[in-house]
């Protein structure tokens, strides 16, 4: 495509009509000495409700001159389409426009973004008058290098009050489409009625007329079935803007890509079930998805260690499987959130630094601050690569060491990536919308990240995968696959599950799994259908809320929350570890060349909550037995949370080794006289003939024997070393 870089894109948000226009060149300037090339505007500010204030008068001149201010310095803009911020001229044609609550209450303008109703048809009609207004006016012009469709695509995730975030759309055009949803789902209202039964109140619809979309959560007695496909038809209607979206850019310029920034595992709403996000749906739909990054908001680094891994991780995993690159389209620059009780955290130059060469490592294809100065207009921390008169800083210099590294780099990084993972983690966006249905998301979330934890701390990559990719044989050649919390199987999933352990696969499972089925009603046995076989095991009881000690070779565990008598249903069965009243805790059921690994109580939290290792112990023993080793290990004394990472880029005469580290408050004892010495051991299958630092050129002594690689080093307080591997 004509917009696509040939270097490395290292980019910044800014906003023309904010500053004075004398001020434009300066701030270029500054930006290009970073070795930033490209510009993010018009997504969200100075956008479409600025860019056309009135109903068909448009005012482009100010975006014209900073259109050609970056053209003159050879630098690109990333476009946003602006629809995230209608004009207000758009409510006064249509006061229902903005999108309603389930109590009936409206979203306010000048409140927060995407206060519209994708299926209002006023707000429809007007978008694509704006977009193609929009095209025509700079698809030709040589500074534009691609289109960003809308801004964070979803409802509000910012609550009106303290509190959960609304359930939103409940306009008479949402209920339309809903009914057309259902319609096609079910063919007809006999098999809706069926689907929806809830004896407590349970409505016969005898017309699809009556058919309205759940006001309530399961929590409050609602049908979870209801609730479920309400979900699923937003998150279908979400998507389809942003489809509909690019049809329209592609009509008119195929030349430039699309792109759209989405979230995983945001404050407000982790799973995105509220906001109805299905990044995996969405990804399909552009050219390149994008992701937008804030560790430092609410401080997730010093609760969450592994959420910028994490985090990086489900990006990269969405967009590989349709062989896309994925671009970080946010990513914080400097002191963020908290108003004037904040910064949560206080973004560093060595934050700045680690962020992006995390990315890097993680397969990102694209770095993009937001934004390159904050705004005076909302006193928020917000960041900025420069002060806020737009002086250089210290963050301004960590951005240019990272540029210049970008530079000298970019075409190793431009055509690199990680390999596809061992590990998966089974996720779904059904088990996502129940669990938050019955109120046990959190729950949920603290699964995910426990499971995550202790494959990341192994120093695994981990590859989010759904039941598509069961259904198409993306999953089949994972050696590893885990289910967190995983609480509704289809028959079809439970068949193809088996499948893939038949094929040389292990599945690993965990109280309640496959609780219910695909409409949320219970499955009559755990684990379900042909689960059964896989594990090996069928669930008589289970006991919640209780702590459950485990003895597992000689040593003594803890469980977390869920207790499950199980009874062997396989001959074949072998008890790894027991309760204290020697019923099984752990068991391990060969299926085919692969098996099942269950556990009776939830051991992946509590290696999160408690620090309990059974799960790690269990996995330390019976991986290597199956060949499964992280293909990166860092050994180091004095560790806590994994605060050492290593990630390989993998191109074709030589990978890239990225070390970052990352330390919690507190841990000043962790460098002695500012140094560690760390042991690097890696898994290579090719031979390795030399090891030479990327910055200067220092060749590093190592060791192969056969496919292990190992080395010491001598790890400088704040460094965040980065080598070539050359192979032979």
């Amino acid at each position: 495509m004509e917009g696509q870089m040939k270097r490395f894109p290292y980019a910044a948000g800014y906003y023309p009509m904010m500053h004075a226009k004398d001020e434009w060149v300066r701030d270029l300037d500054q930006m290009q000495s970073c070795g930033i090339r490209l510009i993010r505007t018009a997504e969200l500010f100075n956008t479409w409700d600025q860019l056309e204030p009135l109903k068909g008068v448009f005012r482009f001149e100010v975006l014209d001159d900073f259109f050609e201010v970056c053209r003159k310095r050879q630098m690109k803009i990333l476009l946003g389409t602006g629809t995230a911020s209608p004009p207000y001229w758009l409510h006064e044609m249509d006061p229902e426009m903005n999108i309603t609550g389930h109590t009936g209450r409206q979203y306010p303008n000048n409140v927060s973004y995407s206060w519209a109703c994708f299926h209002n048809p006023v707000y429809l009609e007007a978008c694509e008058n704006y977009i193609r207004v929009l095209i025509e006016h700079y698809k030709d012009h040589q500074a534009l290098f691609a289109y960003q469709i809308h801004n964070e695509i979803g409802f509000p995730f910012m609550p009106l009050n303290d509190g959960e975030i609304d359930m939103y759309c409940y306009c008479d055009h949402t209920k339309a489409e809903f009914r057309k949803w259902l319609k096609y789902k079910y063919k007809s209202l006999a098999n809706l009625n069926h689907a929806w039964t809830w004896s407590a109140t349970n409505t016969y619809h005898y017309s699809w007329d009556m058919v309205e979309p759940p006001y309530a959560k399961p929590t409050s007695w609602s049908s979870i079935t209801r609730f479920l496909d309400f979900r699923l038809f937003m998150m279908d209607s979400i998507t389809h803007f942003v489809s509909w979206q690019n049809q329209l850019i592609k009509e008119m310029d195929q030349q430039h890509p699309t792109s759209t920034n989405i979230f995983f595992m945001k404050g407000e709403d982790k799973m995105g079930v509220m906001t109805a996000i299905d990044q995996f749906e969405i990804a399909k739909t552009v050219d390149v998805i994008g992701y937008d990054l804030y560790p430092g908001s609410g401080n997730k680094l010093e609760a969450r260690p592994e959420f910028t891994a994490m985090f990086l991780d489900h990006a990269r995993s969405v967009s590989r499987p349709l062989n896309k690159p994925y671009w970080l389209m946010e990513m914080e620059s400097g002191p963020i959130n908290g108003w004037a009780l904040g910064p949560h955290r206080n973004t560093s130059c060595h934050d700045i630094r680690r962020y992006v060469l995390e990315a890097i490592s993680y397969d990102a294809k694209m770095i993009l601050f937001q934004g390159y100065r904050q705004w005076d207009f909302q006193p928020l921390c917000w960041g900025g690569l420069v002060d806020l008169d737009g002086e250089p800083i210290k963050r301004t210099s960590a951005a240019a060491d990272m540029g210049r590294f970008i530079r000298a780099n970019e075409d190793f990084l431009l055509e690199a990536k990680s390999s596809k993972s061992e590990v998966a983690i089974l996720i779904s966006k059904e088990n996502a919308i129940i669990a938050n249905g019955m109120g046990h998301e959190a729950f949920l979330v603290s699964s995910l990240r426990g499971a995550y934890r202790v494959f990341w701390e192994m120093g695994f990559t981990i590859d989010y995968i759904t039941t598509e990719h069961l259904q198409n044989d993306y999953a089949m050649d994972y050696k590893v696959m885990i289910a967190p919390f995983y609480l509704t199987i289809s028959g079809r999933d439970a068949k193809h599950l088996l499948k893939y352990t038949q094929n040389g696969g292990l599945l690993i499972g965990f109280p309640r799994l496959g609780y219910v089925d695909d409409k949320g009603w219970y499955n009559h046995r755990w684990p379900p259908y042909e689960l059964g076989e896989v594990f090996g095991v069928k669930s008589e009881s289970v006991e919640a809320d209780v702590k459950s000690l485990i003895t597992y070779q000689s040593k003594n565990y803890e469980g977390f929350w869920h207790k499950e008598y199980l009874e062997a249903v396989s001959k074949d069965l072998k008890v790894l570890a027991y309760f204290f009243d020697d019923t099984p805790a752990v068991a391990l059921n060969p299926c085919g060349r692969g098996g099942g690994l269950y556990f009776a109580t939830h051991s992946e939290q509590a290696f999160l909550e408690q620090k309990d290792y059974l799960l790690w112990d269990v996995l330390q023993n019976i991986l290597p037995q199956r060949g499964v080793l992280p293909k990166v290990n860092i050994s180091y004394s004095n560790r806590l949370d994994h605060e050492i990472n290593g990630r390989i880029l993998e191109g074709w005469q030589k990978d890239m080794l990225i070390i970052t580290v990352y330390l919690k408050a507190g841990r000043e004892d962790f460098f002695i006289n500012n140094h560690k010495l760390i042991r690097v051991s890696l898994i290579y299958d090719t031979k390795i003939h030399k090891i030479e630092s990327v910055c200067s050129d220092k060749q590093i002594d190592f060791v192969q024997n056969g496919k292990h690689v190992t080395f010491d080093y001598d790890l400088k307080k704040n460094e965040y070393p980065v080598w070539y591997l050359y192979k032979q």
